[in-house]
């Protein structure tokens, strides 16, 4: 009887330890839900630039990589929003055990993306420096999971500083328009994020001068986007959105383009990417901006990162 009361015992504890591990699991999706083309790669009054994403990452040990739209591409113009607010596009949902994380790097091109070949170059050069970083299968601690965002940021920032040499406007190539990378972890059944922009990766940050970078900060008064009428108006669009549930990525270049027989013309692409981290309750999670750096004025202030 004791024996048999034992095994009863133990079948009961285990199933409850089970119940308990399967219930530490978190459903996470992760959105796109917003790109705001401000100033448009093409070049002309009316111009229209052709746009995708690229992703790629890892999610609990397995391999992210997935083109948005799969096939075909989402015109973009001031006036012409890829994806709109109210219209997220989901790019990732899983769901993470205790002590797994997801990295999720987002490429923002512009081009209509037909060189499959070369888009698997690129990727494949970003997961190859990244994946040391993913070496661990979970997380035990903050310092760990900063540890992964940073050295994923260091690895992709190697890979895009050379962006010009896979992608550029002389070869006739599709055009490279930001990047950042999301790090979502279940920490002891909470839900902890990360997210990363490239940063700066050619030139300068202030001034007008030749430059790339994709970064948190204010936008100018120089976004159209819809009011609550269905309006379109310039506004000024903050790294949050007005209850943070939207964190959003600025990603610009200017350049000097040569024109036959005259001096080069000063053009600026600008885009401004949202993103949405929804938790178990398929609610999207709030954002706070975190590490405020160049206080010389509002328009060049930034942030390091949010989570």
């Amino acid at each position: 009887m004791k024996v048999r009361s034992l095994s009863l015992v133990s079948l009961f504890t285990t199933a409850m330890l089970a119940g308990v591990s399967r219930a530490a699991a978190i459903p996470v999706s992760v959105d796109v839900s917003s790109i705001y083309s401000i100033q448009t790669y093409n070049v002309g009054e009316k111009a229209v630039d052709q746009t995708h994403l690229l992703v790629d990452g890892v999610a609990a040990g397995k391999a992210i990589d997935a083109r948005f739209p799969q096939s075909g591409t989402w015109p973009a113009a001031p006036k012409q929003q890829p994806i709109e607010n109210g219209k997220p596009l989901e790019i990732w949902k899983g769901e993470l055990d205790d002590g797994q994380y997801a990295v999720v790097t987002i490429s923002l091109m512009q081009g209509k993306g037909e060189n499959a070949a070369l888009n698997k170059q690129f990727t494949g050069k970003l997961t190859a420096a990244a994946s040391p970083a993913w070496s661990k299968p979970t997380l035990a601690s903050d310092d760990e999971m900063k540890k992964v965002a940073t050295d994923t940021l260091k690895a992709n920032k190697s890979v895009v500083t050379k962006i010009k040499d896979l992608y550029s406007r002389e070869k006739n190539t599709d055009h490279f328009g930001g990047q950042f990378t999301l790090v979502v972890w279940n920490h002891g059944g909470k839900l902890m994020k990360r997210v990363d922009p490239v940063g700066l990766t050619f030139g300068e940050d202030n001034g007008v001068d030749v430059k790339i970078y994709s970064k948190l900060k204010l936008t100018r008064n120089n976004v159209i986007a819809k009011n609550e009428k269905g309006q379109w108006e310039m506004v000024q669009l903050e790294p949050t959105n007005d209850d943070s549930t939207e964190i959003r990525v600025k990603a610009l270049e200017t350049e000097m383009i040569p024109q036959p027989g005259g001096n080069p013309v000063r053009h600026v692409t600008d885009y401004l990417i949202g993103l949405q981290v929804l938790g178990p309750d398929g609610k999207p999670v709030t954002w706070t901006t975190e590490d405020q750096q160049n206080n010389e004025d509002n328009i060049h202030v930034y942030w390091n990162y949010a989570d």
